[in-house]
């Protein structure tokens, strides 16, 4: 049976990303002074050099062993610093009334050899996304805060004031289109992070919809997206990943 969700509660919306590993905005803060972003470029850079590292050692005479073992040692750190910014987005939820943690309804599954390795690999969406996504699930089980999750379609593009989908011309910066409405620009992470909040809420949807030429995952989204974001709960993603090798390290969130 599918909770119903509390208009009593208070929606904290965290935005999960690379610019910012967490960023936490309640649905109802009247202004930006009291979002909490946890900054990513140091973090990102770490794993580049760390899959730069891998190939290095993947092109070198190393035997397996060595490289697992490698591997395995900086994911643990890895897996530590995201672990310690959970801990942070769950002291910062903590000091409001009835908290819940809102965040989108992430399908990916990690895989860390397959960033390392694969050319292709995107880096969020590979690991580093999910990876966050257990880490913040885990960390909230022991504050004892709920995590609910909302359809993600249009999160990161539907303007928090009213509802129209915008632009983001350079990336960490959204527009809004409307000209009806107050908000010219923002902070791209800081209204989405406020978009999710206000998505656990019922009723809470995006007032248009760009067309789309084709049939795409996002667009097929569009029915939970326009339906009743309230009833949208995903089950918890497994919290390991069966390794791209027998001696590979398992993604341990």
């Amino acid at each position: 049976m599918i909770p119903m969700r509390n208009a009593e509660r208070t929606a904290i919306g965290v935005d999960l990303g690379e610019y910012n590993l967490y960023t936490a905005c309640p649905a109802r803060m009247p202004d930006w002074n009291g979002v909490y972003p946890i900054r990513g470029n140091e973090y990102c850079a770490r794993l580049d050099e760390f899959r730069e590292q891998v190939a290095a050692l993947l092109g070198s005479e190393c035997d397996r062993e060595t490289i697992v073992a490698y591997v395995e040692h900086r994911r643990e750190a890895l897996l530590e610093r995201l672990t310690d910014a959970a801990h942070e987005i769950c002291e910062y939820a903590s000091a409001y009334d009835r908290p819940v943690l809102v965040t989108e309804d992430n399908h990916y599954q990690p895989d860390l050899w397959a960033w390392l390795t694969d050319p292709d690999a995107h880096r969020g969406t590979a690991w580093l996304l999910p990876t966050a996504h257990l880490r913040l699930r885990a960390v909230a089980a022991e504050y004892g805060l709920e995590v609910a999750t909302v359809p993600e379609a249009y999160s990161s593009q539907e303007c928090h004031a009213c509802g129209v989908i915008g632009e983001r011309p350079l990336g960490e910066t959204f527009r809004c289109t409307n000209s009806d409405c107050h908000v010219d620009w923002a902070d791209a992470d800081y209204n989405a992070a406020k978009v999710l909040a206000q998505r656990y809420y019922p009723g809470r949807r995006c007032a248009y919809r760009p067309s789309r030429s084709g049939p795409t995952e996002e667009h097929s989204a569009l029915a939970a997206d326009g339906g009743s974001p309230q009833h949208q709960q995903s089950q918890d993603p497994e919290l390991q990943q069966p390794p791209r090798s027998p001696q590979s390290p398992q993604e341990d969130a």
